[in-house]
């Protein structure tokens, strides 16, 4: 056999070496966290870039707070409920839940003891009053025939002013019960035209004096929504303000509202201010009590880079996220959230219109980049 000379050895060294090196070289890590800390970067072919849901910010009005729970009230304003005057039983239903009414309209008949002694007490002090007046007559009459002193002049007059009053105390407590004669039926009336919201009341029951609400009456295209407002965004609050809200039998629709009141206090234990924003409903679409979700229009101006919740992560104290500097290079960011919301929120520091930060994907950047 012949030997092998120098040189081929090395020329077969050299084949030894590079058909290995013909196949596909090994792919690269597909994270690496530089020596720079904060900052993390993939290879331009990576599989990981694909997961990363890249976001283009801008500069967007901040509103005044998150989200916010509310829920929808009747409008006092124009919103009565109609209680039992005396104690009474139930003798007809002439109006029920849904029904509108007009004002002055009975909603029920009652058959009440108490107006015979109301209507008595008013005989009553119609024949006192009647007898008073006519005993302060004869005094005048004898008062000008000198035949009484002045002092038993006017000792009559004023039992004749005491027994009137007597008798517009006794006329008007029949008037308030409800009374037009001295049998004991009563009608309960509406005090406004609206719609009768509710009934809690049946044909043969028996009232107490004062029982209520036997009836709730209100004009339902006029509401109220009722926001709890932390007290941090209180200041930028105004009269006048508009306000946009949800609810969830609606999900499809944005409803508008007004502010028309805002609190004087602050509730202790919530640290919140309630707000009162007036709702056109002419339509009849939304219901007293629905819940809402609010959010207060920001109209001051004030400016803040939006960005998905996705794209935050804590670290310690702070906000971050991660900032796009270069093709597969992303660098961790501290930010200063102003108002964070349910998809959305607003940073006052920390970035810049037309930075790219990562949105979904963020933590698992986090995660990766650990604490370098």
């Amino acid at each position: 056999m012949r030997s092998m000379t120098p040189m081929g050895w090395l020329l077969c060294g050299a084949l030894v070496v590079l058909v290995p090196g013909c196949s596909d070289p090994s792919p690269p890590p597909p994270t690496k966290a530089t020596s720079e800390p904060g900052v993390i970067r993939f290879a331009p072919d990576s599989a990981d870039l694909d997961a990363l849901q890249l976001v283009r910010v801008a500069a967007d009005t901040v509103p005044v707070s998150a989200d916010l729970n509310a829920r929808l009230a009747v409008d006092e304003a124009v919103t009565a409920r109609v209680g039992a005057p005396v104690a009474a039983r139930v003798t007809a239903l002439l109006a029920d839940t849904g029904d509108r009414v007009a004002r002055g309209q009975a909603l029920a008949r009652v058959d009440a003891p108490d107006l015979a002694q109301a209507s008595a007490d008013l005989a009553e002090t119609g024949t006192q009053a009647d007898l008073k007046a006519r005993a302060a007559a004869r005094a005048r009459e004898l008062f000008t025939g000198g035949a009484i002193a002045r002092r038993e002049l006017e000792s009559a007059e004023a039992d004749a002013r005491l027994a009137g009053a007597e008798q517009a105390r006794a006329r008007e407590r029949l008037a308030s019960l409800g009374g037009r004669g001295s049998g004991t039926a009563l009608a309960l009336t509406a005090p406004l035209g609206g719609i009768v919201l509710d009934r809690q009341i049946e044909p043969g029951q028996q009232l107490s004096a004062g029982q209520s609400p036997l009836f709730t009456i209100t004009d339902p295209a006029r509401l109220w929504l009722l926001i709890d407002v932390p007290e941090s965004a209180v200041g930028r609050l105004h009269i006048g303000q508009a306000v946009r809200f949800e609810v969830d039998a609606f999900s499809d629709r944005r409803f508008d509202a007004t502010v028309e009141k805002i609190g004087l206090a602050v509730d202790p234990a919530t640290r919140r201010v309630q707000v009162r924003a007036r709702v056109d409903n002419r339509d009849l679409t939304l219901k007293p009590e629905m819940f809402a979700t609010a959010r207060l229009v920001a109209d001051d101006g004030r400016l803040g880079i939006k960005l998905p919740n996705a794209a935050l992560f804590e670290r310690g104290q702070a906000n971050h996220v991660f900032r796009q500097e270069g093709p597969g290079r992303f660098r961790r960011v501290a930010v200063t959230v102003a108002v964070r919301g349910e998809q959305f929120s607003w940073v006052s520091a920390g970035l810049k219109p037309g930075d790219v930060v990562v949105g979904e994907g963020a933590l698992l950047l986090s995660a990766q980049l650990g604490d370098s």
